[in-house]
């Protein structure tokens, strides 16, 4: 369990694949396979500041994740977020919630709102210096995210070496395709609960 006192900064990026296949055949030469589970995912807001209205896009997320063997609560913060969405690294607080009914109740009572359920098939993949997530998320499709796990203190560098692993893996992409909004975004974007935001 990460205390929430403790900061961890994470520097990764994900992009939407079609070539899914492809890809969970090239992973196997460059790492093993750790974990395939599902992750149900449940965003708040505070009444008193909307992430979600935060423009050109959210640089705040807080959710309940719900993993088969535990759950969490958890805070995250872009930092360096640039016009275009794309950001240096990010913040992130994190603890486990024993009873989340109660933790729910909590953030009712507080005016925290409910935006927005993600539930998606997950798999993390050990590889060396980079985690891979490949994602399946219901009403999106499938997503590859890998960050960084060695030190970098510059987040360019560390996002450059994510999309050099990429290319490895035969995923050739530019700056441009990588997906800047986060899932709970896309998926209110794709029901037409919220205009698409810049990307």
């Amino acid at each position: 369990m990460i205390l929430l006192n403790h900061m961890n900064i994470e520097i990764e990026i994900k992009v939407k694949i079609d070539n899914f296949d492809l890809l969970k055949k090239s992973l196997p030469g460059f790492g093993k396979l750790i974990k395939s589970i599902q992750q149900i995912d449940e965003y708040y807001t505070p009444c008193q500041r909307d992430f979600f209205a935060q423009k050109p896009h959210p640089v705040e997320w807080l959710r309940i994740r719900t993993n088969p063997d535990k759950i969490i609560f958890e805070y995250d913060r872009s930092i360096g977020k640039r016009e275009d969405g794309s950001q240096n690294y990010a913040q992130e607080y994190e603890t486990e919630v024993k009873q989340p009914d109660e933790m729910r109740k909590i953030l009712e009572f507080l005016d925290f709102k409910k935006v927005t359920t993600v539930i998606k098939q997950r798999e993390y993949w050990d590889c060396k210096n980079f985690e891979v997530v490949l994602d399946n998320v219901k009403d999106l499709g499938h997503f590859v995210e890998v960050e960084l796990k060695e030190d970098c203190s510059d987040g360019l560098i560390g996002r450059r070496k994510c999309m050099e692993f990429l290319e490895k893996l035969g995923i050739k992409i530019t700056e441009n395709d990588i997906t800047k909004t986060g899932y709970p975004v896309l998926l209110m974007e794709s029901k037409k609960i919220i205009k698409p935001l810049k990307n």
